[in-house]
């Protein structure tokens, strides 16, 4: 139990007379001017040296946007280049105005090219008309399931070579 006749100081009393002791401490012990100037070029020579490194790195970056644009550029280019002529729309025997569209390899169709003509007949049959859309032509969802005039270009074997929408 505590008396309240102590006659020793409360403990925060000693602990700020003993924090102004040390504040008086530091204010005697300040650094000299040399130094100060010192430790004040380290810094801008430091700051300095990260400003030039951030530079450097955002000039990468900022290549980085129009190399990748060519990239995909350059991909496309290639990809469209490398589609078989057979499979890209190409129309029959190079003739524009024919319509038909070949659906064999480009290798294929000169292998029956090479075995004549008169081993192809001329089908007339209706498709889908959502076969137009695996064939890369528009044609209306809505309309899907109704049938579209055809005539397809089948080989004596049976393989069908190419076909032609019917208006």
């Amino acid at each position: 139990m505590m008396k309240t006749t102590d006659s020793t100081p409360p403990r925060t009393a000693r602990l700020a007379d003993w924090l102004w002791a040390v504040a008086q401490d530091l204010r005697q012990r300040t650094p000299s001017r040399e130094r100060d100037d010192a430790v004040l070029d380290a810094m801008r020579r430091q700051f300095d040296a990260r400003q030039k490194a951030d530079k450097a790195g955002r000039w990468r970056w900022a290549l980085a946007g129009p190399a990748l644009c060519a990239s995909v550029l350059v991909a496309c280019v290639w990809l469209l280049g490398s589609a078989p002529p057979g499979e890209s729309g190409a129309t029959v025997m190079g003739n524009p105005g024919s319509g038909f569209i070949v659906l064999v390899s480009a290798d294929r169709w000169a292998a029956y090219e090479k075995a004549g003509a008169s081993t192809a007949w001329l089908v007339p049959t209706e498709v889908p008309r959502e076969r137009l859309a695996l064939l890369g032509l528009p044609y209306d969802p809505a309309d899907a399931a109704a049938p579209v005039r055809a005539e397809l270009l089948v080989h004596a074997s049976g393989d069908v070579l190419a076909m032609r929408v019917m208006p």
